[in-house]
């Protein structure tokens, strides 16, 4: 593979690229971002995995169980990928494979660049090209996060329909119920849908709180939930809607 021969001699060497407009750290993501890892060698990954772990140590990575918590519930402003927890939910398309648009901004291209090949690698082995359906949780590793897990989940595309609300508040349902199967003690929602898929911020907020508290109480369940919210004026929502009871 081109790709991979030419990355893999980019990540010994360290060597500029030759579009000196961006970054090395750009150029790298931009490459992983377009490749369908069907025969990565050991070595790719061994180099990937090298220079995403470096990255990562020059950066400030939050322990999600130093946040303030209010009844299992908890808010916080900033990068999902540099939350350390026991799982985090990433926002994908039906195929799961991640963002393929190079250096796109959307969650699916970050948590997936920062993650790894590797995530990749492990939906098209868990799926082999069949499509989910949306409110459907698929678990990875973390890899190079400082997550141990991400859930995969499909959110609906907004058309104002009724079904729309029963797909998103499925997200939220069906992650807690894996992390609970699983004996997790947290988990880190992002704001689902409310991007490019267009749901309206206020009306997905009110889903994915109602949808997490109500469990919380069904189940009498201890597990922790962190909001994770990049924008201020989502963050100033959320705050809003959970401290008006």
């Amino acid at each position: 593979m081109k790709n991979e021969l030419y990355l893999l001699n980019y990540l010994k060497t360290k060597s500029e690229f030759y579009d000196p407009i961006l970054s090395q750290a750009d150029n790298i993501r931009g490459m992983m971002n377009e490749i369908t890892p069907y025969d990565l060698s050991d070595e790719f990954y061994f180099k990937q995995d090298e220079f995403l772990q470096d990255r990562l140590s020059k950066l400030n990575v939050i322990d999600v169980n130093n946040l303030e918590f209010k009844d299992n519930i908890a808010l916080y402003k900033g990068d999902i990928t540099l939350l350390q927890a026991d799982a985090i939910v990433n926002a994908g398309n039906a195929a799961l494979l991640g963002c393929f648009i190079p250096l796109h901004s959307c969650i699916d291209n970050c948590i997936h660049s920062y993650a790894g090949l590797e995530v990749r690698r492990d939906i098209m082995d868990i799926l082999k090209g069949r499509e989910v359906d949306n409110g459907e949780v698929i678990v990875t590793k973390g890899y190079n996060l400082p997550a141990k897990y991400i859930f995969h989940t499909v959110g609906p595309i907004y058309e104002g329909i009724k079904r729309n609300d029963i797909d998103l508040a499925l997200c939220y349902l069906n992650s807690l119920e894996q992390a609970d199967k699983m004996g997790l003690k947290n988990i880190v929602f992002c704001s689902i849908s409310t991007g490019v898929y267009g749901f309206p911020i206020n009306r997905a907020s009110d889903i994915a709180i109602n949808t997490v508290r109500n469990y919380l109480k069904e189940h009498h369940s201890s597990l922790k939930v962190v909001f994770d919210l990049f924008s201020k004026f989502d963050y100033e929502i959320y705050e809003r809607k959970l401290n008006k009871d």
